[in-house]
């Protein structure tokens, strides 16, 4: 799981976006007034509009969210090419951050400012945020990327402790 690995990440992340949204736009008038039940009324289909990040909990304008995602993507294009082959699992956090990132980044661009999100859970009114495949993304590459953060500082610090055991 080198380099190949996180770009093809990328790749399926941001297709499988691009591929459902589109098919979500296609039937927008039956899913914007009619949630298709998928798993009985826990998982459903239907057609959300989002003006914001993060659940739509940001207030940030337009074309600051496009600012924003513009530079992470390009960030996270120049991390995944100066990390390590080695770190095969921070890479493949950062390809699937990415994918999600221009997936959303496209539909802020093109759709004026609005994410398509479709994907609703939960039962009767406690329900989770709606969201989509590039949400899934950028959340699992998140987890990711912090489950490779926190073992490798647990590394460092059996490291660090292993020569004061060895003198007790």
């Amino acid at each position: 799981m080198g380099r190949l690995a996180a770009w093809l990440a990328a790749t399926v992340i941001l297709a499988l976006d691009f591929v459902t949204k589109r098919l979500v736009l296609a039937h927008a008038d039956t899913l914007r007034f009619d949630r298709v039940e998928v798993i009985g009324e826990f998982f459903r289909l239907a057609y959300v509009r989002n003006p914001g990040a993060a659940m739509g909990l940001t207030p940030f304008g337009r074309w600051s969210l496009v600012a924003i995602s513009a530079g992470a993507s390009v960030l996270l294009i120049w991390f995944l090419v100066v990390t390590p082959t080695g770190q095969r699992w921070r890479r493949l956090a950062m390809g699937l951050i990415l994918g999600g990132a221009v997936g959303n980044l496209i539909d802020r661009v093109f759709y004026d400012g609005l994410v398509v999100d479709f994907l609703d859970f939960g039962l009767g009114s406690a329900r989770f945020w709606t969201f989509n495949i590039a949400d899934i993304g950028v959340s699992c590459g998140g987890v990711l990327l912090l489950l490779c953060l926190l073992s490798d500082e647990w590394r460092e610090r059996r490291r660090r402790d292993a020569p004061a055991a060895d003198h007790e």
